[in-house]
C-alpha cells in the first residue's frame, strides 16, 4: 500500500475507531482515484514530483463524472465522503493547506422506509423453525436472537460466547466504531440459546485456532459468516411460505419498527440499536406513521372520494 494511503488506513482503525468495511471502502475509492489521476493526468501522488498537494477541485471534479456517473445518490454520497475524508486527513497531516473535496456537492441522501415484517408474519418465520440437532438449534437460536434484540448481522456473527449472559438476559455488542453496548435478550431468545448451546456442549466440538469462542459457528468449528445468515433466513422465510424478501438487517428493522408500535421510547430504541444519532431511529417514527396511514385508508368510509355515509 501506499505511503500516504497506508498512513490514512492506520488512522482511520486506530483514531476514528472504524470498522474494517468501513476502512477496506475508503481505502478502495482512494486507491482508485489515485489510478485514475496517473491514467488521464500524468500524476501520480505517491510517486515522484508533488503529490497529493497537487490535486485541484478541478481533478476530483473530472474523477466523479468520469468514475462515479449513473450511481445512486446513497453510492454516490459514501464516494465523495471517502475521497472528503481523506484529504481533511491530510490537511490535518500538514501534507497540504486546503481541502479540495470541499466543494463537490454529495447528494442528498434518499430517507428509504426500512423493510420489515409485520409481527404476524415474523410469528409464522419463528414457529416454521424446525426442531432437532444442533444446526436447526443454531438456525432457531440465530433468528430468535437479531428479532429479539435487533443486532446487526455482522454483530451477531462477532459475538463470542462469552458476549452473552443467559443469567442476566442480556448480550454484549460490539457495534459501529467498535462502541460496546448492552442489549436485553427476550426469554424465547435465551430458551433458544440455552437449547442450542446444550446441543454443541453434548457434541463436544471446538472452534477453529484464531476464532475465538465463537458463539455462531459453522458445521466445520469456523466462525459463521454474514452471508450464511442471509441464507438461513432466506430458506426460513420459504419454509414459513412468507411471500416476501427480507435480508438479516430486515429482522433489526422489524424489531425497531414493533417496539415503537408498542409504545417503547424512541430513545430506548436508539440505545438498544446502538444508533449516535437520533435522526437515524427516526426512520421507524415514519414506519409507524406510514402504517396508521395505510390502516386508516383501508378503514375509514371518507377516508378515499366517492365513499358514502
Amino acid at each position: 500500500m501506499n505511503a500516504a494511503i497506508g498512513r490514512f488506513s492506520q488512522y482511520l482503525l486506530s483514531e476514528r475507531n472504524a470498522s474494517r468495511d468501513t476502512v477496506r471502502a475508503y481505502v478502495r475509492e482512494v486507491s482508485d482515484l489515485r489510478s485514475f489521476l496517473k491514467e488521464t493526468k500524468g500524476k501520480d501522488p505517491e510517486g515522484t514530483g508533488r503529490g497529493w498537494e497537487a490535486v485541484t477541485t478541478a481533478d476530483l471534479r473530472g474523477y466523479v463524472s468520469a468514475r462515479y456517473a449513473g450511481l445512486k445518490p446513497s453510492s454516490l454520497a459514501r464516494k465523495i465522503s471517502a475521497v472528503r475524508s481523506f484529504f481533511s486527513f491530510l490537511v490535518g497531516q500538514g501534507v497540504r493547506e486546503g481541502n479540495p473535496a470541499g466543494p463537490l456537492a454529495a447528494p442528498r441522501r434518499e430517507m428509504r422506509l426500512p423493510e420489515f415484517l409485520p409481527v404476524d408474519e415474523i410469528m409464522d418465520l419463528l414457529r416454521s423453525m424446525p426442531r432437532g440437532g444442533e444446526r436447526e438449534a443454531r438456525d432457531a437460536a440465530i433468528l430468535e436472537l437479531l428479532y429479539s434484540s435487533g443486532l446487526r448481522v455482522g454483530e451477531l456473527v462477532a459475538l463470542g460466547r462469552e458476549d452473552v449472559s443467559l443469567e442476566a438476559g442480556t448480550v454484549r455488542v460490539s457495534g459501529k466504531g467498535r462502541k460496546v453496548r448492552i442489549v436485553p435478550v427476550g426469554e424465547k431468545a435465551l430458551c433458544a440459546l440455552r437449547n442450542y448451546l446444550a446441543s454443541r456442549d453434548a457434541r463436544g466440538a471446538v472452534g477453529n485456532p484464531g476464532d475465538g469462542e465463537a458463539l455462531f459457528r459453522n458445521l466445520r468449528g469456523g466462525r459463521l459468516t454474514a452471508r450464511s445468515v442471509a441464507r438461513i433466513l432466506d430458506g426460513s422465510l420459504r419454509r414459513a411460505a412468507v411471500a416476501r424478501r427480507l435480508s438479516p438487517h430486515g429482522l433489526r428493522h422489524s424489531f425497531a419498527t414493533h417496539l415503537l408500535e408498542s409504545g417503547a421510547d424512541l430513545r430506548a430504541i436508539q440505545e438498544m440499536l446502538g444508533h449516535a444519532s437520533l435522526s437515524t431511529t427516526q426512520r421507524y417514527a415514519r414506519v409507524n406513521v406510514s402504517h396508521l396511514v395505510r390502516a386508516y385508508e383501508s378503514a375509514h368510509p371518507l377516508s378515499r372520494p366517492g365513499r358514502r355515509t
